[in-house]
């Protein structure tokens, strides 16, 4: 299956989520994505560590007290890269230029006008994740042991910003493969196919 902009007769609405109006979800995925952040950090380390055993853990407290501005511009560097990524692999399956946003507390990739089927809008939810860790690593292993700290919490403040990515993928693999997902931005829309017949059942004429 393709993206479409036409949703085949036979689906309808199975579940949808909406972030935006959803405050308690929203806060919850905040609170899940600084704790995802320390526990993917303390994995990354195990890893960094194998691959730079010159990289020393104060590193990382000197960067945080000695340049504050240089770890807010790489989170925003990595909010950048996040949605960019996001908006390629848009482009990529419909060949439509992507909408970016920001809402409360979280920015945005989407393709409003397009349904996703299950495998492809997998990919595009996870590959900020997969992506831009894998080129962190690869980044890691080149640069100065003075630079490692900052491109390592770069890749950490990304995983812990997908926290919504993989909630998402987690509910979407848990579905059908023949399910068509719909991404608003602010929210998402899963479309199951109805059982046979259904869609064209009516009531008898009294």
């Amino acid at each position: 299956m393709q993206p479409t902009k036409t949703l085949p007769q036979s689906y309808s609405l199975a579940w949808a989520v909406d972030i935006k109006k959803d405050t308690r979800l929203n806060i919850v995925l905040q609170i899940a994505g600084a704790g995802w952040f320390f526990v993917f950090g303390w994995l990354l380390w195990l890893v960094v560590h194998l691959m730079r055993p010159d990289f020393m853990p104060r590193a990382l407290f000197d960067v945080a007290l000695s340049s504050l501005a240089a770890i807010l511009l790489s989170l925003f560097v990595v909010l950048l890269l996040h949605e960019m990524v996001h908006g390629a692999f848009f482009l990529l399956f419909t060949g439509e230029r992507p909408k970016f946003g920001v809402g409360p507390g979280y920015a945005y990739a989407a393709a409003p006008e397009w349904y996703f089927p299950k495998r492809q809008y997998l990919v595009v939810g996870l590959a900020p994740l997969v992506a831009l860790t894998v080129l962190g690593l690869l980044v890691i292993a080149l640069i100065p042991a003075g630079w490692v700290g900052l491109v390592f919490l770069g890749i950490a403040f990304n995983a812990g910003g997908a926290v919504g990515d993989i909630y998402i993928c987690i509910r979407i693999g848990a579905e059908a493969g023949n399910i068509w997902v719909k991404d608003k931005g602010d929210g998402f829309e899963v479309y199951r196919q109805q059982a046979e017949g259904s869609a064209r059942m009516k009531f008898p004429a009294w």
